[in-house]
């Protein structure tokens, strides 16, 4: 295969939101938080909230990462988790005292990249322990490795140790753990540049090895630079028994607090304030809304009175990916521009979206006013405003930031005063945005749908 694995389908978004916690509410904790990057959040069944280093984590839990977003996870029996951006990574089982005649620990990468490096239990017991993917099923021997998947198929690689790797099906049970016997492929380390992975396709009972830096999971997902490195005894392919005292993971370091706001700087957005002049830049036509963009409220959330909103599980459903996320919502598009041009500008208003704003005292849906975003491919960035009504104010909203190299938008907090992220459609007419702005009442969560005149 020549093409990179699509791993935009979050799912719930990304992104199914089923990772509800009832049978494990009194589970010990599987694992603790030790870094957090970017959008990421937890399914528990009190709800989904975001994520934060030290957070603990348990069996039945479900983590979910948005562009940019990157979640580190210390397992408690030594093991080691990173999860990577546009990615569902569900904790199915993780049973861990010590019994090698008890402990079990599956876990499921629904969508996008992880990383896994086995702990006590894969490494005293490898028929004890699973990494299900929709596709595939991933048995370990002592090892480091990562995933790559959609709906569609599952890539593993490994750094150290060996995986076996088979197509779920009536001879490999996907509530089963070890490694499946029936059609497996056995795959031990190689070096990261050869690029050597296995391929589980739907439709394909076979695994394949593939032979493409390309398109290997760490070319999908690059890892976060502080991802831990899994220390490997001398003389020995197999990982290290993370479970043992002397085991090495290099953590990241805690981050510096982000600097308090200036009370005494001026905040164009606080309620009641109608957005700066941006209105008179806004020409008085008709704005088209595209076609290939749409969005969605995470469950959790719900319709809210609103029957027209789509739920995060229904957009999955309907084989729509979650590229973009934040607290309230998801967002995505039919197609994006990732191969994008050299010079130029693209100019976009608003057409649609929603926008929500959580308090105390409640939550109140808000309606997307005036809007404008402006990309500069010369440059590689991007300007953007945007405002929200409801609740009797206007909650004005602007950022100035930056298109990577997969062509997402990321504001630069130095220059806004709102976190933005956004993609751009396929034929550069179209435009998705999420904004997040803490106002004095509350907090915005909005989604902002970019069509032209």
């Amino acid at each position: 295969m020549s093409s990179p694995l699509p791993v935009a389908r979050l799912g719930a978004l990304c992104l199914a939101l089923t990772g509800s916690v009832s049978a494990h509410a009194a589970a010990p904790a599987a694992g603790e938080v030790v870094l957090v990057a970017g959008p990421a959040f937890v399914q528990t069944e009190a709800g989904r909230t975001p994520l934060a280093r030290g957070a603990a984590l348990k069996a039945g839990q479900t983590l979910f990462t948005g562009e940019g977003g990157f979640v580190h996870v210390r397992m408690a029996d030594g093991g080691m988790v990173a999860v990577r951006p546009l990615s569902e990574f569900h904790i199915d089982v993780f049973d861990y005292q010590g019994d090698v005649a008890t402990d079990r620990v599956r876990y499921q990468l629904r969508e996008g990249v992880a990383r896994s490096v086995t702990g006590g239990v894969g490494e005293v017991n490898k028929d004890a322990f699973r990494l299900n993917t929709p596709v595939a099923a991933v048995g370990v021997r002592g090892t480091d490795f990562v995933v790559a998947t959609d709906n569609a198929r599952s890539r593993v690689a490994v750094n150290s140790g060996a995986v076996v790797v088979a197509a779920l099906g009536s001879g490999c049970a996907a509530d089963a753990f070890g490694a499946c016997t029936s059609g497996g492929l056995l795959l031990g380390a190689a070096p990261s540049a050869d690029g050597r992975y296995v391929e589980v396709a739907v439709g394909n009972p076979s695994p394949r090895l593939v032979q493409d830096p390309a398109t290997s999971p760490d070319s999908t997902a690059v890892p976060h630079p502080q991802e831990p490195v899994a220390s490997v005894r001398a003389g020995t392919s197999e990982s290290v028994n993370r479970s043992k005292p002397d085991t090495v993971l290099e953590l990241p370091a805690t981050p510096a607090p982000a600097p308090a706001p200036d009370p005494a700087a001026p905040s164009p957005g606080q309620p009641g304030v109608s957005l700066p002049p941006v209105q008179p830049e806004i020409p008085p036509v008709a704005v088209t809304m595209p076609t290939d963009a749409y969005w969605g409220r995470w469950d959790a959330i719900g319709k809210a009175g609103n029957d027209e909103v789509l739920l995060a599980s229904q957009l999955r459903a309907a084989g729509k990916a979650a590229q973009l996320a934040n607290t309230v919502y998801v967002a995505g598009l039919e197609s994006r521009a990732t191969d994008l041009p050299r010079t130029g500008r693209a100019d976009f208003l608003a057409a649609g979206g929603e926008g929500m704003l959580i308090s105390p005292t409640g939550n109140t849906t808000l309606a997307v006013g005036a809007g404008t975003l402006s990309v500069d491919f010369n440059q590689r960035s991007f300007d953007t405003r945007s405002s929200f009504e409801g609740n009797g104010a206007t909650y004005a909203t602007s950022a100035s930031g930056v298109i990577n190299e997969r062509g997402f938008l990321h504001s630069d907090p130095a220059r806004s005063d709102s976190l933005v992220t956004g993609a751009i459609g396929k034929n550069l007419d179209s435009a998705v945005t999420t904004v997040q702005r803490t106002f004095e009442d509350g907090q915005l969560h909005g989604v902002v749908i970019w069509g032209q005149r």
